[in-house]
């Protein structure tokens, strides 16, 4: 009974709109609307709570001046991979898409086009837009007349991990060519691909910090925010490994999930050694865009000079005609590497165990075979076991 005397109290309370004050019907119908969007909008963030991203969408809505501006802005979200760009900006799209008149998320560009399912994804995305069943009937009407027809259209779009601009041009045209108030979100792990793609604005998603990794992780390892007390250096430890990267955090959760302490503690000092494959797969992949001199000069800085002067870096590397001027920006750009303020290489640890483990895979059982040699022990081998004749000094040293 109580229940019900505080619902009906609370109830009695809510301020209706005055149909007297607010005019003309049309401008009352909006803010009627507009009340409900952010109550929906509200209930969608209880329902679906994503770990450290609440933060986040209200810094994107400020940059894209949403509810503030009628421009049309384009936003690019940049970061490493694994790091939660696609789950920020689905949790964006979820929370606003109510407010426009169209809405799209392109999930997977990159994937899309490595696959020749490029134009299945224009012909869903201009269909929905356009609420157009006849796109599929009619697939080869030209894009001009199609895009065209969204000049009259608020929308939001958002394209998910785009790594050349010709894929939004193949998808959709001209980005300007949206109706006032329009909102255009681009995820990748390139910056460059994002400046050539022509946003307005670049917001880059930084790692977890420490008490919302340690939230994911027990969410993925027990099912609830807090682990039992014997496991709490466990998963200490377990975060110290992902650095706050969340596909990290979640893949080694779900790895380790109800499993005894004896698991934990040996997976946890394998990983020291051999990085867990369904977590490097997913960084991989900006490495495998690299070319070769690019390649050489991110596994060098794996193996050997994270924290070293950038200057002194580029001269060794240009030395080994590596063109490391270029080079070392292609690595920043797409978040491979970063530079801090006092001039010095960094790189996250779970990249250099990347970077390493890609050096071991060359030869597992015999490190005389492989391109470089960073371990004392390994190193020691190679030089007293009469192994050094098929190393290649030459090529690299530490």
């Amino acid at each position: 009974m109580q229940r019900w005397r505080s619902a009906l109290t609370e109830v009695a309370n809510l301020s209706g709109f005055n149909s007297h004050v607010i005019r003309p019907e049309s401008k009352l119908i909006e803010e009627i609307v507009s009340e409900v969007l952010e109550r929906l909008d509200d209930t969608f963030e209880t329902e679906n709570k994503l770990v450290g991203v609440d933060s986040r969408i209200e810094e994107i809505l400020s940059l894209l001046g949403v509810g503030l501006t009628m421009d049309t802005c384009k936003l690019g979200i940049w970061g490493i991979g694994g790091v939660g760009k696609t789950a920020i900006a689905g949790a964006f799209f979820s929370k606003i898409s109510r407010r426009f008149e169209g809405s799209y998320f392109a999930h997977n560009v990159r994937e899309a086009e490595e696959t020749g399912k490029l134009a299945d994804l224009r012909k869903e995305l201009l269909s929905t837009l356009l609420n157009d069943g006849n796109m599929n009937k009619f697939p080869n009407i030209g894009l001009n007349f199609q895009s065209k027809r969204l000049t009259r259209k608020k929308v939001l779009i958002v394209f998910d991990d785009v790594n050349h601009p010709r894929q939004i041009e193949f998808l959709i045209g001209n980005l300007d060519w949206f109706a006032s108030g329009s909102r255009i979100l681009i995820t990748a792990r390139d910056k460059q691909a994002l400046i050539n793609c022509g946003v307005n604005k670049i917001y880059q998603i930084k790692e977890l910090v420490h008490v919302d990794a340690l939230k994911l992780l027990n969410q993925c390892a027990f099912g609830r925010d807090h682990p039992d007390a014997s496991y709490i250096e466990l998963t200490h430890e377990a975060i110290k490994y992902a650095q706050g990267v969340p596909i990290a955090l979640k893949i080694l959760g779900r790895f380790l999930f109800r499993k005894r302490k004896e698991v934990w503690e040996n997976a946890i000092s394998k990983l020291e050694m051999v990085p867990q494959m369904e977590i490097q797969e997913v960084l991989k992949i900006s490495y495998d865009g690299l070319d070769d001199k690019e390649k050489n000069i991110f596994l060098d800085i794996a193996c050997f000079l994270v924290g070293e002067d950038r200057d002194i870096v580029t001269k060794y590397l240009n030395a080994c005609e590596f063109f490391a001027t270029s080079g070392i920006e292609v690595l920043v750009d797409k978040s491979l590497i970063t530079i801090s303020e006092y001039n010095k290489i960094r790189m996250h640890d779970l990249m250099r165990n990347m970077g390493r483990e890609i050096v071991r895979q060359e030869s597992i059982n015999d490190p005389s075979k492989r391109s470089r040699l960073w371990h004392h022990k390994e190193i020691y081998e190679v030089l007293t076991e009469n192994m050094v004749s098929n190393y290649d000094f030459a090529s690299y040293f530490i």
